[in-house]
């Protein structure tokens, strides 16, 4: 996958943020570890991204749709729904029936995703665009834990198979994600994901 927002930090550098985090350490606040961690993953040799604004810079496609896409790892579909005013959101589209008695519990729920106004502008406002998620190689997939983690892929809108996307782990509430691991899927994992259109 091309153009992700990585940072690019030489891992000697981050070595030494990473031992000045780790001598504060009886000061920090919870944005202080999630730094820490990314400081300790990048002097490791491992790359992180900035998932969300990696998005916003890709841009829309010819069908005024988001290039890339995210959700958790234990999903089957996203679902993508644009708003005028530029902004849009990413969501499980089978657990939108399971609706809460508040709207809120609702969207706190369902929304993998929320972009500001002003994001996409131009984006198509239209209902249900859905993009198959891709699987995770069964030596690439985490033993535990599959919904705290997301992928990020290039997203087909027309449900066919995606082919490039990585699975990445984010840090805290911000936007510093680890990239876990990264894949083409192969023709016959494509032709297995197809059976789900």
């Amino acid at each position: 996958m091309e153009n992700l927002a990585t940072l690019n930090i030489s891992p000697l550098v981050a070595r030494e943020k990473y031992r000045e985090y780790q001598k504060h350490q009886h000061w920090s606040a919870p944005v202080d570890l999630e730094i820490q961690h990314a400081y300790q993953r990048i002097a490791q040799g491992r790359t992180v991204i900035k998932a969300l604004e990696s998005i916003k810079l890709a841009g829309l496609n010819a069908q005024r749709l988001p290039k890339l896409a995210i959700v958790r790892a234990d999903m089957k579909l996203c679902q993508f729904t644009g708003v005028s005013n530029g902004s849009g959101y990413f969501m499980d589209p089978n657990a939108r029936r399971a609706t809460w008695p508040s709207r809120e519990g609702w969207e706190n729920r369902n929304r993998v995703f929320r972009f500001s106004a002003g994001t996409f502008p131009n984006v198509d406002t239209g209902w249900k665009h859905e993009a198959l998620v891709p699987i995770i190689p069964i030596d690439k997939r985490p033993k535990r834990g599959l919904q705290n983690y997301h992928i990020l892929w290039e997203a087909e809108w027309t449900r066919s198979v995606p082919v490039d996307p990585i699975l990445i782990r984010r840090f805290g509430k911000g936007d510093l994600w680890l990239v876990c691991a990264a894949w083409n899927l192969t023709e016959v994992e494509r032709a297995a994901l197809s059976a789900r259109v």
